[in-house]
């Protein structure tokens, strides 16, 4: 209960930048999520039924194996193509996301800032005072906040790229061995 009122505390301390950075925050982090969750889970040579042309092939002549094997070879590619092409959509935009965090974040500093110069312009002995201080508040709040949001979605983002990259070395080493493995002999 103590961590919510904490968070309630922070949005009300950083004004509106605050809210736009807990939404941004929760958008980035569920997109993030949700491709991490699909690229540790999908296996792309499950997509290919290399058991359907091999048996094709079997049945006819020769000639007529080498064009399933050239059909089998264009489905890897057209798997992998699809697979990179989802995993490029989806990871900019929330490399957008990403980008957008930190500065917010300095657009809350700024907007700080400025108050805490209103602050200073005023001259009115302990009110300057408080309002230099939320200014500053204000500034570091959202650059934190901003910062804290961007930094671990980076590491994310890279972690997803690297098991994405597996995903496809998995696809070509599967193509490399079912070409190799004399599916489409007689």
């Amino acid at each position: 209960m103590e961590s919510i009122s904490t968070f309630i505390n922070a949005l009300k301390t950083g004004g509106p930048v605050m809210y736009i950075l807990a939404v941004l925050s929760y958008v980035l982090y569920w997109q993030i999520i949700a491709i991490l969750m699909y690229v540790v889970k999908v296996r792309l040579h499950r997509f290919i039924d290399s058991r359907s042309y091999a048996l094709n092939a079997r049945t006819n002549r020769a000639g007529v194996a080498s064009t399933q094997l050239e059909l089998l070879l264009i489905r890897y590619e057209d798997v992998l193509l699809q697979f990179r092409e989802f995993m490029r959509n989806r990871l900019r935009f929330a490399g957008v996301l990403l980008v957008a965090a930190p500065l917010l974040g300095l657009l809350g500093t700024v907007l700080g800032m400025l108050e805490m110069f209103n602050g200073l312009s005023l001259k009115a002995g302990h009110q300057t005072t408080l309002l230099v201080a939320e200014g500053v508040k204000k500034s570091l709040i959202t650059t934190q906040t901003g910062l804290t949001i961007a930094i671990p979605a980076l590491f994310i983002m890279y972690w997803i790229r690297r098991v994405a990259n597996r995903r496809e070395l998995e696809l070509l080493e599967h193509k490399v061995n079912a070409t190799e493995n004399n599916e489409f002999e007689d």
